[in-house]
């Protein structure tokens, strides 16, 4: 995994996304979801199936099923109709979601920054615009770990919030202006970096370790689109 091309990585996540947002088979999809979930557990990629994830993948279900009715009656719950088209309608929209944060999680884990910036450099994109996706990978962390910083103060100077709806609009609120604050900071503090090392000032950029694209890469990458078509076709029979 490691060793694949960073930009084939990129277009299996781009394509993967399409894939699953074209995919209308429940079966197919599920299968897509098991084989997502073993290559994260097989890599040992960080990210955890958190509360916040599995409530917001069943909130998606629930939804379905509660608001979208369809197909053949299963059960009647008096405020609403369960029936055997909305369960399989949440399960794929659901499952897309689920799909989608997996695929990022085992983007993120098994690709490093600076070799998808000389990845996208060598195949032509400009290194500004290739730099940018650097600092978003970066800076992400930092962010969570910012965040963990000032939730950690909050609770030593007494601050006390209750888990319901009125205490998620406190946190948010006593949490916004300090990590602002963090993050205009080392914003100014990196484009001062950049600038006072000539970020932009040639047209081309070296890289210590370049990644090349090699015909391996674009065998891979085409392969991976025609199994997309596959999967789509075959989809349409299920």
């Amino acid at each position: 995994m490691e060793g694949i091309n960073p930009v084939v990585k990129l277009f299996a996540l781009i394509i993967g996304a399409v894939t699953v947002f074209l995919v209308d088979s429940a079966l197919i999809l599920l299968c897509f979801v098991l084989i997502l979930i073993s290559i994260k557990l097989i890599y040992g990629i960080k990210g955890r199936f958190g509360k916040s994830i599995l409530a917001l993948v069943l909130a998606i279900f629930l939804a379905q099923v509660i608001f979208v009715p369809e197909g053949d009656p299963i059960a009647d719950l008096r405020l609403f109709e369960v029936t055997l088209g909305s369960i399989i309608r949440g399960f794929i929209i659901s499952g897309r979601f689920f799909s989608l944060i997996t695929m990022s999680w085992i983007f993120v884990g098994t690709t490093e920054p600076r070799d998808l910036s000389s990845g996208l450099t060598d195949i032509g994109v400009p290194y500004r615009f290739s730099f940018l996706l650097i600092l978003a990978m970066r800076f992400v962390p930092i962010f969570q770990f910012e965040l963990s910083n000032v939730q950690q103060a909050q609770k030593i100077r007494g601050l006390k919030l209750d888990n319901d709806l009125k205490g998620f609009i406190g946190s948010v609120r006593y949490t916004t202006m300090p990590l602002l604050f963090s993050a205009m900071s080392k914003v100014n503090t990196l484009a001062s970096s950049m600038e006072g090392r000539g970020f932009g000032m040639y047209r081309n950029k070296t890289f210590l370790r370049p990644v090349r694209f090699t015909l391996w890469d674009l065998a891979l990458t085409l392969s991976l689109l025609i199994f997309s078509f596959e999967v789509y076709y075959l989809s349409q029979f299920l």
